[in-house]
């Protein structure tokens, strides 16, 4: 399981820079490796179950697309050898826009770890992203979960 932070490290390294900042790109990934089962593992011990009925229910597993160009922008960059500086603003930019929204998209190393992601409508017409292990295929199989934040569940 890598991070777009691990690859940009790794493009410094096979360019022959090993320095600090490689250092912390590494020390960076791993943090953002670790931090989403950590989340996850607080939601399951620490929030109350609540009784859910959904009335729709989509696969959000698309968004994986956004995520894996992110991965791949570093290479490309280096094949393409655009400026080092640009590429670590254009990843800080999409990080910073990453972190101020509501919700988190389907992230691929939770991917990798058998969690699929849904866009489920409630009873009332709220939308949510739900985050499972299972596969679901049918609105009326989701009945607990528990909730992350205003628009984020997790069964």
């Amino acid at each position: 399981m890598i991070s777009p932070w691990l690859v940009l490290a790794g493009v410094r390294y096979y360019s022959g820079i090993v320095d600090a900042l490689l250092y912390q790109l590494i020390v960076i990934s791993l943090i953002g490796i670790t931090l989403p089962f950590l989340i996850l593992s607080w939601v399951k011990g620490q929030t109350e179950s609540l009784n859910f009925t959904a009335k729709k229910v989509e696969s959000a597993d698309y968004y994986l697309l956004v995520f894996l160009g992110s991965y791949a922008s570093p290479i490309i960059m280096k094949i393409a050898e655009i400026d080092f500086g640009l590429m670590l603003l254009t990843v800080g930019v999409i990080f910073l826009v990453a972190w101020v929204v509501s919700n988190i998209p389907s992230h691929p190393v939770l991917y990798l770890a058998k969690f699929r992601f849904y866009k489920i409508e409630s009873e009332s017409g709220m939308v949510y992203t739900l985050i499972t292990r299972r596969e679901i295929r049918s609105p009326k199989n989701i009945t607990v979960v528990k909730q992350i934040s205003n628009s984020m569940l997790m069964e």
